[in-house]
């Protein structure tokens, strides 16, 4: 999205095991339980302080900051919605990063300051009862799913054949 030429703000919003920092500069640093913490203590605060540029045109990042004790708690507070209707005036989109939905109620808390929801699954990892448990726990937390994007899907599988005869196989390499 970003190379198409629009904003585009990613956000870790695993407030308890965040890692998406690891692929752009390695630190955690201040973030986004940094930016919630403050703007719930002061009366105007510089997001653009938090937001990191990762070298991508049109992406930026916001990482989950220091670790706080109570991860669901900070993102029920008013600040944190509030951050994010300021940044969508900046952005195009904001992508947030969740943890799992099953683990804690964290994803539930997102969900509910997003536009859109998607589940994220990785290909021959989760179950169908996790993925229907998933979507219940969501959907009584009043968040509508609209899609689903899978990862880590096996690309050398698209083999097709017709009629016995032709056989076409699909392959990709890096």
């Amino acid at each position: 999205m970003a190379g198409s030429g629009q904003k585009i703000l990613l956000v870790d919003g695993d407030l308890r095991r965040g890692y998406l920092h690891r692929y752009f500069d390695g630190e955690r640093g201040e973030g986004l339980a940094d930016l919630i913490t403050a703007a719930a203590t002061a009366s105007t605060v510089d997001a653009a302080r938090y937001i990191r540029d990762t070298g991508i045109s049109g992406l930026d990042f916001l990482a989950t900051g220091t670790l706080p004790a109570n991860p669901s708690e900070l993102l029920l507070h008013e600040s944190f919605q509030q951050q994010l209707e300021k940044l969508a005036s900046d952005y195009d989109f904001i992508i947030i990063d969740s943890p799992p939905v099953l683990a804690v109620t964290d994803a539930a808390i997102i969900g509910r300051n997003a536009a859109t929801t998607l589940f994220v699954v990785k290909a021959n990892f989760h179950t169908l009862r996790e993925l229907e448990q998933s979507h219940k726990q969501l959907n009584q937390a009043g968040i509508e799913v609209k899609g689903i994007v899978f990862n880590d899907v096996e690309i050398n599988s698209g083999r097709y054949a017709y009629g016995g005869k032709y056989v076409y196989q699909y392959s990709y390499e890096t």
